[in-house]
């Protein structure tokens, strides 16, 4: 409805008609009491305005010149990246991007309506069940079951709309057709074994990673952004993806670089805490991959946009309230991932990696597992701290015999923050000689902090090696004990511990982008925001969680 016939408040007018839209094909919104928005901050989202984003001004010959600079200088453009995709405010930047058209690898921006036929079939799948005819080879041999039907009569999840389906969605299908309907342009990966055998064109398998970089101006006027992006890897071929969100700090037009102090996309972000906020900022993006058979897929997905938060808000009031005033605090990111591994012995592998600053995130990442010999890793990794609400879901479903699929996740909580992680693994009858493993580990860095962490396990089938699991602690005393008695300082012993923590998963990122602790990379900055987070000083308390 248009805001002169709403009868609801500016800030409700979009859910709305999100709502009026997506139930009119009975898909399923967002909804407090929903299980899966139970523990986000459905409240605070609904309460707040977010308008679509202002069309950009050109980019001027000095925003450009800082935007490489800034780029350049926190290490995200980086050599190593056969292609690279570089967006501002969601308009590809084509001065910084290196797109290629060629045999073995396309890598460009594309509107909707001119994708080739077969991407255009894959932009319109929907997440989470919504979209039921799974997206199976043409040379499959295997019976083309639609998702609601697998594993039934007795055991299927039966159509998306249903309860039982409902109890177990990730809440995904609604934010992908609001992708699909506001999206502007498509960022398009499409790898496949190369043509000929010139030696001109490199094989598929030779490639270096592919950079696809959503560069958001911390200083703009922010409103709501739907990228798409759409990673095709055909038979036999392979493929390195790297997917970034970051800020920038440009200066505004008609004012030179000189005049706007600070460099980098990491360090830009804390100087903005001092301007005057801006219109809050929405990332609702949608990344879709296909696999094919005997091939292989390594995606790293980063998210370090929205600025750091606040240190010690969980016992300063005036940090508390400097936190609430932060100008990426009512800021939200969404990022959807959805995965299909249909050719036979394709693998798929992703890093995701949540050290934002923004008030509110939630990613979520679905990984389908159709064909025999399939396999899929995922490994996480979600830093939240100040006054944080964040969220991941991951699905992984196996559908073919003799599959593997193996998940870490990694969250550290600290500060007055939130974080809920709910991993689903789902085993169909036909499924069988099925091998999975689940393990999430929680650190809660003071009892300020919440988590919750839900792994699952559904099984069908009657031949599976299947495990999952979950700790939730703070430091072990015992390690703090041996680095102590090795002549280390307490909070020296403490933050040892925590970058070997996030090590474990940082180190599954790709190297193109990943550096050193001491050097420019994602290693650094990593550190520089868990300082943001841990407790100063020597600790005052010992939660309930701390283990003895």
């Amino acid at each position: 409805p248009s805001s002169s016939a709403s009868p609801l408040p500016p800030a409700q007018q979009v859910p709305y008609a999100l709502a009026k839209g997506c139930e009119t094909y009975n898909i399923p919104v967002l909804r407090k009491r929903a299980e899966a928005w139970r523990h986000f901050d459905v409240e605070g989202l609904l309460s707040t305005t977010y308008s679509p984003a202002p069309a950009p001004a050109p980019l001027s010959p000095d925003r450009l010149s800082a935007l490489e600079a800034s780029l350049r200088a926190s290490g995200v453009l980086t050599e190593e990246a056969s292609a690279r995709l570089v967006y501002l405010d969601d308009v590809l930047v084509p001065e910084l991007s290196v797109t290629r058209s060629e045999p073995g690898l396309g890598c460009y921006s594309s509107s909707v309506e001119r994708l080739p036929a077969h991407l255009a079939e894959v932009f319109g799948y929907l997440p989470d069940g919504v979209t039921d005819d799974l997206p199976y080879s043409p040379s499959t041999s295997r019976a083309r079951t639609p998702l609601s039907a697998l594993s039934g009569p007795s055991h299927n999840v039966g159509p998306y709309n249903s309860q039982s389906a409902a109890n177990n969605q990730q809440g995904t299908g609604s934010l992908a057709a609001l992708n699909g309907l506001h999206c502007a342009s498509v960022a398009v990966v499409d790898v496949s074994p190369a043509a000929s055998s010139s030696s001109s064109s490199a094989p598929a398998s030779d490639l270096g990673p592919v950079h696809v970089v959503r560069c958001y101006d911390s200083a703009g006027p922010g409103g709501a952004s739907h990228p798409r992006t759409i990673v095709n890897v055909g038979d036999g071929a392979s493929a390195r993806v790297v997917q970034r969100v970051v800020d920038v700090r440009l200066p505004p037009p008609g004012v030179g670089p000189d005049d706007v102090g600070g460099s980098g996309a990491a360090a830009a972000a804390p100087s903005t805490r001092d301007r005057p906020r801006r219109s809050p900022s929405l990332h609702n993006g949608y990344t879709q991959v296909r696999v094919g058979a005997h091939s292989s897929v390594r995606h790293s997905f980063v998210d370090e946009s929205g600025g750091a938060v606040e240190a010690d808000v969980e016992g300063d009031a005036d940090a508390r309230r400097r936190e609430e005033a932060r100008r990426d605090y009512d800021d939200t990111l969404f990022e959807t991932v959805s995965a299909h591994v249909a050719g036979e012995g394709g693998s798929y592998g992703a890093a995701v990696v949540d050290a934002g600053g923004r008030g509110r995130t939630r990613v979520c990442l679905e990984v389908h597992l159709m064909e025999e010999g399939g396999s899929a890793a995922v490994d996480g990794l979600v830093m939240s701290g100040g006054m944080q609400r964040k969220e991941m879901r991951t699905n992984i479903h196996h559908i073919a015999p003799g599959c593997t699929s193996r998940q870490g996740q990694r969250n550290l909580v600290g500060g007055r923050s939130a974080v809920a992680f709910k991993g689903r693994i789902r085993v169909e009858q036909s499924a069988q000689q099925t091998t999975s493993e689940q393990l999430a580990r929680s650190l809660l860095l003071n009892e300020k902090s919440r988590v919750w962490c839900i792994p699952s396990l559904e099984i069908i089938a009657d031949d599976v090696s299947c495990t999952h699991g979950a700790t939730v602690s703070d430091l072990s005393e015992e390690e703090l004990f041996y680095l102590r008695s090795r002549g280390l300082d307490r909070e020296t012993s403490r933050n040892m511990q925590l970058y070997g923590f996030i090590d474990e998963v940082s180190r599954s990122v790709d190297p193109s982008i990943l550096g050193t602790a001491d050097g420019e990379g994602l290693r650094k900055r990593l550190g520089e925001r868990l300082m943001r987070i841990i407790p100063r000083g020597e600790r005052q308390v010992k939660g309930e969680f701390q283990s003895s």
